[in-house]
């Protein structure tokens, strides 16, 4: 039987599947501050995806960022 996800976990995956991670990073240009980041994070509970894992949420951001960047050199 399969495990269910947390709400944290389910609230992870949907966000992995929308745009919004690689909005925020194309328009921080792949560079972002502290307030940045609180400011994404309070969009994220504004747009119903909390509770979440911002620690994961980090890291998804970073991989969108080196996708991002990527992406100019190539550009």
């Amino acid at each position: 039987m399969a495990e269910r996800l947390s709400k944290a976990e389910s609230n992870l995956k949907k966000l992995r599947r929308s745009p919004i991670p690689m909005t925020f990073v194309k328009k921080q240009k792949g560079s972002w501050n502290h307030q940045n980041w609180l400011d994404f994070l309070a969009y994220l509970e504004e747009k119903q995806y909390f509770p979440i894992d911002t620690d994961k949420v980090g890291l998804l951001l970073e991989e969108k960022k080196k996708q991002y960047l990527e992406s100019q050199k190539e550009g």
